[in-house]
């Protein structure tokens, strides 16, 4: 069975209703990032990053799968599919997808702020000043935030080593370390673009689909289709 390694950002959960940071009409038009997705704003106003990722949350709750999605979770039958997305919501899991890697954490987890190893499903979609780990301190949401680490690239890398066909969607792929997943793509390893806006300059070897996530990920499905499996 080939191995299908997904690299899925925003533009994977925007046909979903999730609201961007980048594109129009998006977060950053009423919050300044650095206010709401970084370590020193945690450590300046925690309860506002609550608020803000408990809206997020409300929101991926009322959200649905995509049709991309469903697909991608679909093509489990055929092959070996690893996704590794920089989304945040549960969409891919929720669609039937069983092998996901969060790159920036999920928004239906929390952990420890002293301990990272501590990390805790929740059972109640809002998170409140006042809400602790076992060892006592304040719990925050289990995101990679601007200024920290992300542990979860080292993971990440030999999953795209072992890519038989690789297939990039709704990410522009600007923000590293993510963006440098591609490279360690092996060199004959087919890989695919579904973008409706791709940038003007590609290697050869990217196939664009100048299409949205849904459209995309079918096409790519008929694509596959004539390759070997």
């Amino acid at each position: 069975m080939k191995r299908l390694v997904i690299l899925s950002g925003a533009g994977m959960s925007a046909e979903s209703g999730i609201r961007t940071f980048r594109d129009s009409n998006g977060l950053w038009e009423e919050y300044d990032v650095m206010e709401v997705a970084s370590i020193e704003a945690w450590h300046k106003n925690p309860a506002l990053l609550l608020r803000f990722y408990n809206e997020r949350r409300k929101q991926m709750i009322e959200s649905q799968p995509n049709q991309g999605h469903l697909i991608l979770a679909e093509l489990q039958q055929t092959y070996d599919v690893q996704i590794i997305t920089q989304n945040v919501d549960d969409l891919h899991e929720r669609a039937g997808s069983k092998h996901v890697l969060h790159l920036h954490g999920v928004l239906t987890k929390a952990r420890s702020s002293v301990d990272p190893s501590l990390i805790y499903t929740l059972k109640n979609p809002e998170m409140n000043l006042g809400d602790k780990c076992e060892k006592g301190s304040q719990l925050r949401p289990h995101i990679v935030w601007f200024g920290e680490a992300v542990p979860a690239i080292s993971e990440a890398v030999p999953i795209v080593e072992s890519a038989d066909y690789l297939c990039v969607i709704g990410t522009s792929m600007n923000v590293y370390p993510a963006a440098g997943l591609i490279n360690y793509a092996r060199y004959k390893t087919p890989i695919f673009l579904i973008d409706p806006k791709p940038p003007v300059e590609l290697p050869a070897r990217v196939k664009v689909i100048a299409k949205g996530a849904s459209e995309g990920v079918a096409e790519l499905a008929r694509l596959l289709a004539d390759l070997p499996v």
